[in-house]
């Protein structure tokens, strides 16, 4: 209860959960708070589940979050914010996913925010960054933690089309998560087949980009006034501006050189999964130009897609709207 030092990762028979012991560096080091932190040596002990529950019923949410569609930067966002005194990244912790995947998790989704928002001194704030596909969560999540403020990652559907299909990784990972993507977006759409459906690899794509965008945009519906939506792109080409409304929507009051260091620094010329490769705008600019060369046609079938089936349904219009205006 005192500090995030003990992470909840996951569920072991018992019924128990697993906990990892991690310092601040590790913490500030780690991209994924997931069962990778395994393989690198971190002190391991099992707790049973009932006193991991006590635990948490006597610690309050009170988490801001960073939702997304993935690929969009926001492991970088989440640096960045994470290097202010009054916030403490989170990323991507396996306890969240679990409550995202089919399965479910151990610990109902109260407990998991209230164990998530500890942090190392009173006035820290935690800032939670979701895995892509916990989108789904995110009106729960807002609806559970009141206080919370949100910030909505994303690229436009071109963007996005061309960033995971230069990826041999991230189309990998789309090829994985797409049924159960499709799966998400027909209940989501409510209207019993989804119509047309997607069949080449661009058209899936553009699925999991709407997807995960429908998800996020009822949930700015329901909590309009506690979301701040940032478009990686837009963000790249004036990041100082971008970065101080994301601390100000964080209630965190850096100053003008606070943050022109920050943007002028190490962490906007890393990839931030891996920090030891370099990787900055202007890598992403050619790497997105290579996705015109060698994937046009995926690309272009994927846009057609979208254009299509916000023809049949309402929700994918609103969502084309709101990010995504004819052309993007």
């Amino acid at each position: 209860m005192r500090s995030p030092a003990w992470l909840p990762l996951e569920a072991v028979d018992g019924p128990a959960m697993r906990l990892v012991y991690l310092d601040e560096a590790a913490y500030r080091a780690a991209s994924f708070l997931d069962q990778r932190l395994l393989g690198i040596g971190y002190e391991q002990q099992v707790c049973g589940l009932a006193v991991v529950e006590a635990a948490a019923a006597r610690l309050a949410p009170r988490s801001h979050y960073i939702f997304h569609t993935g690929h969009v930067g926001s492991t970088l966002l989440s640096r960045l914010i994470g290097a202010h005194e009054g916030l403490f990244s989170v990323r991507e912790p396996a306890l969240l996913r679990s409550l995202g995947a089919p399965a479910g998790s151990a610990l109902q989704l109260d407990a998991a925010l209230a164990l998530l928002g500890r942090t190392w001194r009173p006035n820290q704030r935690a800032v939670v960054k979701t895995t892509s596909f916990v989108s789904e969560l995110a009106d729960p999540i807002l609806a559970a933690d009141p206080g919370s403020v949100a910030i909505f990652v994303f690229a436009r559907p071109l963007v996005y089309l061309r960033g995971i299909l230069a990826g041999p990784n991230s189309r990998v990972e789309n090829r994985h998560l797409a049924p159960s993507r499709l799966q998400r977006l027909t209940r989501r759409l409510g209207e019993g087949e989804l119509s047309p459906r997607p069949h080449s690899e661009g058209e899936c794509v553009a699925m999991s980009w709407l997807c995960e965008m429908t998800a996020l945009h009822q949930a700015a519906v329901s909590f309009e006034g506690r979301v701040l939506w940032v478009d990686f792109d837009t963000f790249l080409g004036n990041p100082a501006p971008g970065l101080q409304a994301m601390f100000r929507a964080l209630g965190a009051s850096p100053s003008e050189g606070e943050v022109e260091a920050l943007v002028a620094g190490p962490l906007m010329r890393q990839y931030s999964k891996a920090p030891e490769y370099a990787y900055d705008a202007e890598l992403r600019r050619r790497v997105l130009q290579s996705a015109d060369t060698e994937h046009g046609a995926e690309i272009k079938r994927g846009m057609n897609w979208l254009k299509e089936i916000a023809m049949h349904h309402r929700l994918v219009e609103a969502v084309r709207e709101r990010v995504a205006p004819e052309g993007a």
